[in-house]
């Protein structure tokens, strides 16, 4: 069993890393360009390998929660099919227009191509450190929108959950924005921010107020971290 999971991660951090793929490539032909951009295959790359290294890491440090992230369907996923349908497609089109943005508008130029790498992908692994960090201050956490209410069950008011109350939501803020800027979209990288307030914040609340009615002292929690998304911001 445990073999197969690993083999379903293996494949599903292709599937993202294709979907990913299938996203900014278009732009190029688009340009009339070959398939030989390397920011984007760099993006690609990067997607895989921190899909599959999270779950490889997460397999060390939780095992059950890295079963249900690598067990397909997933068991949670059920109501919110469409939710997570509509994420995906938000997503999509999000990197599609952002690839057209850097390679075709340049809406706002970028004035060293190494410079806005190295600045993309040191946003990239910050926030790849905060979504690993959350998955070990929370046994529950998970980056879907999904929701996982145990007996067992209880609120996290450490680590980054001291400061704000989605921080998985914020590193995959901050991971967008950094691909974006590898891929040489200053605007897009900017846009990652509303992005994630606005196409998020619906669920954020549906999952506080599930957690509110679902796991005894959640209520109280939310009164000490006012934030969801931004230390002492919002």
């Amino acid at each position: 069993m445990e073999r197969e999971l690993y083999l379903r991660l293996t494949i599903n951090s292709a599937v993202l890393a294709i979907f990913v793929a299938l996203a900014i490539m278009p732009p190029i032909a688009i340009a009339g360009s070959s398939l030989s951009w390397p920011r984007g295959w760099i993006i690609v790359a990067l997607v895989y390998f921190s899909q599959l290294g999270i779950g490889l890491w997460l397999a060390r440090i939780n095992p059950w929660l890295f079963k249900q992230q690598t067990t397909f369907p997933p068991s949670s996923l059920g109501e919110n099919k469409r939710a997570t349908g509509i994420i995906f497609g938000v997503v999509f089109v999000y990197f599609l227009l952002a690839a057209l943005d850097a390679h075709v508008w340049q809406v706002l130029p970028e004035s060293e191509e190494v410079t806005a790498i190295v600045r993309g992908l040191f946003l990239f692994l910050c926030g790849i450190g905060l979504i690993v960090w959350s998955f070990s201050r929370s046994p529950f956490a998970n980056p879907t929108p999904q929701i996982e209410i145990g007996e067992t069950q209880i609120v996290e008011n450490c680590g980054p959950y001291a400061l704000v109350r989605h921080p998985m939501y914020l590193g995959l803020m901050f991971c967008i924005a950094g691909l974006s800027m590898i891929l040489g979209s200053i605007l897009f990288a900017i846009l990652a921010v509303p992005l994630i307030i606005l196409g998020f914040l619906p669920l954020m609340k549906s999952e506080e107020q599930t957690l509110t009615d679902r796991c005894d002292g959640y209520a109280t929690y939310a009164d000490k971290v006012r934030c969801r998304l931004f230390p002492w911001i919002y």
